[in-house]
């Protein structure tokens, strides 16, 4: 293991680590690549090109499941994630920069927003969560010209819901994307990672962790109106770019609250 990190104490602070290196990242892939050249032979590159044929090969039938996957359950109510990403990520505008606070739907959001270039998306470090309504603002301040849309997990949205008293109030343009699932899905999914992966469970409690559930469901498009805020409440995909469109055309902070599934 080589962890290459720019700041001092940094390096196997999580991992066990058999290289630290201190260093900036790219310059020291540099240095790594020109280093470890010599040392490749014909047998080494032809097993380096294998393997990078199985890494392929493995990429493309994970998403090839994953597209099975979504497909099966295309049309299911509540919606799934899926769903939603790709409903969204058809309708967002060309130029539209995204911070991505989806917490627990991350990995299905990254599959359908793939940033084309440098700054069309924003993202936290690790599973800190709370700061997507606060980021989309200041993410919309320093880019007022183009689009801004944060993509907040619903347990995060509430933790700063009174930012958008703030957006209603200095005008600030953004929109904010809720993944309504009416639960802490993350704290399941962390619960489910823990009984099966380090316990070695069968069975996981993971959907009915105490007070993971919101049994009264937030109405984020409702709180987002009594401050000031135009929310949507959207149940249909269908409704989804109609929405987005309006949000954008009105040149004012809007809230699109999307009622997903939250199963594991």
């Amino acid at each position: 293991m080589v962890h290459i990190d720019p700041i001092p104490g940094r390096a196997g602070r999580s991992e066990p680590t058999d290289v630290g290196i201190v260093s900036h990242c790219a310059l020291a892939i540099e240095e790594l690549i020109r280093s470890i050249k010599p040392l490749l032979t014909p047998e080494l590159e032809n097993e380096i090109d294998g393997r990078r044929i199985e890494v392929v090969a493995a990429a493309a039938d994970k998403r090839k499941a994953f597209d099975d996957s979504v497909a099966a359950k295309w049309d299911n109510r509540p919606m799934t994630p899926a769903r939603m990403m790709s409903e969204l990520a058809d309708a967002l505008p060309d130029n539209a920069i995204v911070v991505d606070d989806s917490i627990s739907n991350r990995a299905t959001m990254r599959h359908y927003f793939q940033a084309q270039k440098r700054g069309d998306l924003r993202a936290f470090r690790g599973q800190s969560i709370g700061g997507g309504i606060g980021v989309t603002m200041g993410t919309q301040v320093a880019n007022p010209d183009q689009p801004v849309f944060g993509i907040i997990g619903d347990g995060s949205a509430l933790m700063t819901i009174q930012g958008l008293w703030t957006a209603a109030n200095e005008n600030i343009p953004c929109i904010f994307v809720i993944c309504n699932n009416g639960m802490y899905r993350v704290l399941k999914l962390n619960f489910d990672v823990y009984q099966r992966e380090i316990l070695q469970q069968k069975e996981s409690a993971g959907e009915n962790l105490p007070y993971s559930d919101f049994p009264t469901p937030f109405d984020v498009a409702a709180i987002a109106n009594s401050m000031g805020v135009h929310g949507e409440r959207i149940t249909d995909p269908a409704e989804i770019a109609p929405a987005v469109k309006r949000a954008v055309a009105s040149g004012k902070p809007a809230v699109l609250d999307i009622v997903i599934d939250g199963s594991l």
